[in-house]
């Protein structure tokens, strides 16, 4: 299966970030504002370097 998985490879991803805000008021997350809007996202590294998949078999 891992190597069915390693086969295909994904087209580049953009990097983004969303806070975990809500327009809801009824949540447990923070409630969205006007600076939510212009949210600065990363440039600094590639997906690759953000992500690390660590894989494990467990018995």
């Amino acid at each position: 299966m891992l190597q069915d998985i390693g086969r295909k490879r994904l087209p580049p991803r953009r990097l983004r970030s969303n806070p975990r805000v809500v327009k809801r008021k009824m949540s447990n997350f923070k409630l969205k504002w006007a600076e939510h809007r212009a949210w600065p996202q990363p440039t600094s590294r590639s997906f690759q370097e953000a992500i690390e998949v660590k894989l494990s078999s467990q018995s």
